[in-house]
């Protein structure tokens, strides 16, 4: 009997000593989706309309992007496009970051309204194991 428990501790005891696999960090910064809403009624918010700002010119390998709006002056126009939400698709291990035009942060996600008139909105996403593609979306309004 004193074979067997002297068996199994050691048993246990060398089982405990086993490293656990190293979780490998993923480098994906991809960048899947980027949508704006444009609120285009003051009075009623919840009349938007959805645009997938990647479905212009979009350059994924350089984190470069081009949309320009359609030509409906009624819903995207100077005033519409100052008040306009992102949300964006991007990998779960990864984060945003909203950048300036010189790559410096300004803080993590694309909280708060953001003006899309004839602007640049700048942002980089950031690979779990750091690796780090720099964005640059030029939104253009024909109006």
């Amino acid at each position: 009997m004193k074979r067997i428990l002297t068996a199994v501790a050691a048993a246990i005891l060398c089982a405990s000593c086993a490293k656990p696999d190293e979780r490998v960090l993923d480098n994906d910064c991809t960048l899947s989706t980027l949508k704006a809403f444009v609120y285009y009624d003051s009075e009623d918010v919840s009349k938007n309309e959805e645009l997938d700002l990647l479905s212009g010119m979009y350059l994924p390998d350089k984190g470069s992007a081009s949309f320009t709006f359609p030509e409906d002056e009624l819903k995207y126009n100077s005033s519409t496009l100052q008040k306009c939400r992102l949300e964006a698709t991007i990998p779960s291990t990864a984060r945003l970051e909203m950048t300036d035009e010189n790559g410096l942060g300004l803080g993590f996600g694309l909280e708060g309204w953001h003006d899309l008139y004839n602007r640049s909105i700048y942002f980089k996403v950031i690979a779990a194991n750091g690796d780090v593609l720099q964005y640059k979306v030029s939104c253009r309004c024909k109006f």
